[in-house]
């Protein structure tokens, strides 16, 4: 396995796991910042439009460190454990997961003034994005390709055998 191509799976869950919930409550800021535009409430609008930006731009941070630590913290333990039963990397992938989350629930804290609702939805999906992190962990090892969306178009092209 490249540790490069780890790292690439690795980003691409990572920002899974950040864009579920950041995204989803930038989408409602950005939402709000229209009706807010559309009542004729301008100040109101460019304050949601700021808390919008914040949560894109702060969740995708969060999903790529997301994605740096597990990517790479999986690359570390396949060299490490060639040999080693399929649920090793499930239980490395959960726990760097679990451990990095909580950087999406600050963004989300930040981009959303410390809103109770938002903080108390982002901690509920803590568990439920720890359990995706380490379902996909193989995959982001590279040990089974069973989501073609954590390969690229590259790698997906050097496992086709050439035609004749």
């Amino acid at each position: 396995m490249k540790r490069r191509e780890a790292l690439g799976r690795g980003m691409r869950v990572g920002l899974l796991m950040a864009g579920v919930p950041g995204g989803l409550w930038a989408i409602f800021a950005f939402g709000v910042a229209l009706a807010l535009l559309a009542r004729g409430s301008t100040q109101a609008a460019l304050i949601a439009l700021r808390d919008g930006g914040i949560l894109l731009v702060g969740s995708s941070a969060a999903g790529a460190v997301m994605g740096v630590v597990i990517g790479g913290g999986l690359a570390l333990v396949s060299r490490r454990a060639v040999g080693s039963r399929a649920w090793v990397p499930a239980l490395v992938g959960g726990l760097l997961a679990a451990v990095v989350f909580p950087a999406e629930i600050v963004a989300v804290a930040l981009g959303t003034d410390f809103g109770p609702l938002e903080i108390v939805v982002t901690v509920l999906a803590w568990p439920v994005m720890t359990v995706v992190a380490a379902v996909r962990s193989a995959d982001i090892e590279g040990r089974t390709r069973r989501q073609a969306w954590l390969w690229t178009g590259l790698a997906r092209r050097r496992q086709q055998p050439s035609p004749p």
